[in-house]
Order: C-alpha cells, then sequence, then structure tokens
C-alpha cells in the first residue's frame, strides 16, 4: 500500500482532451517558438559571458526594449489567436530588428526562433468552427 501512488496526481482523461481542444484553436507552437526568441535576448546579456559584446549597459536597455516586446508578441498570438497575423508580423520585424539592438539578435540564436515562429504565427490558420452548416451537395436527393 505505500508503494502506489493516488491516482488524483497525474491528470485525467479529462483533463488532457480540455488541454487539446484548447491548444488545437491557438497557435501554440509559433507563440512557444517567439517567446523563446525574446526570453533568449533578455536573458543573453545577464548570463555573465566574459565577452565584450555581451556586458549589460545602455545596450542592454536598448535591447530590452525590443526584446521584450517580442516576448509580448509570442503571447498576444497565444492568447488572442485572432490577432495570429499582427503579432507574427511585429514578430519578424522585431526580430530583425534585434539584429541591431540586441547583441547580434541573441547571437543570431533570438532572431532566429524569433523570425520562424513569426513566420509560423502569420501563416497559421484557425480551425473551422465545429458547428458550421454543411452544404448540400450536387448528389444528394433534394425534397
Amino acid at each position: 500500500m505505500l508503494l502506489t501512488t493516488p491516482r488524483s496526481r497525474s491528470p485525467g482523461p479529462a483533463a488532457r482532451r480540455r488541454l487539446a481542444a484548447w491548444s488545437s484553436t491557438r497557435p501554440c507552437g509559433s507563440a512557444l517558438l517567439i517567446i523563446t526568441g525574446g526570453t533568449w535576448m533578455i536573458a543573453l546579456p545577464l548570463l555573465g559571458t566574459p565577452m565584450a559584446l555581451l556586458q549589460p549597459g545602455v545596450a542592454a536597455s536598448t535591447g530590452l526594449g525590443v526584446s521584450l516586446p517580442l516576448a509580448l508578441c509570442g503571447l498576444v498570438a497565444l492568447r488572442f489567436p485572432l490577432l495570429h497575423g499582427i503579432a507574427g508580423v511585429a514578430a519578424v520585424g522585431l526580430a530583425v530588428l534585434a539584429l541591431i539592438t540586441c547583441n547580434l539578435g541573441g547571437l543570431l540564436l533570438g532572431t532566429m526562433f524569433g523570425v520562424l515562429g513569426g513566420c509560423l504565427a502569420f501563416s497559421w490558420t484557425p480551425p473551422p468552427p465545429a458547428s458550421a452548416p454543411r452544404a448540400p451537395t450536387a448528389s444528394g436527393p433534394r425534397a
């Protein structure tokens, strides 16, 4: 009896179905890439690397002005899926701008994540509504 684990700790099938239904209506992968790129650019100067290029200072505050809105674009794409196009275009623009302001865009890794996530967010299409009426087919009987 001591070696058994209670079932209440693991999420049940109903919770998994709700999470799958929620995530199927949002651009989760692209939002995750955008947020990863933005947080990488925020965290890179704070890691304590000995390179002179990555020292915090004026460049870190300028980089924060670009990388923080980039991470927020990912949150907007995740929270408001109808704004995926605007968030995707803004993410690509901010990721390219980060090449100048954020230590070569987080040593090119943050820019790569931001551009890839922005392109995926822009090209994402929402699923069709489940309750949409179907059009009658030409081969079906007519009344």
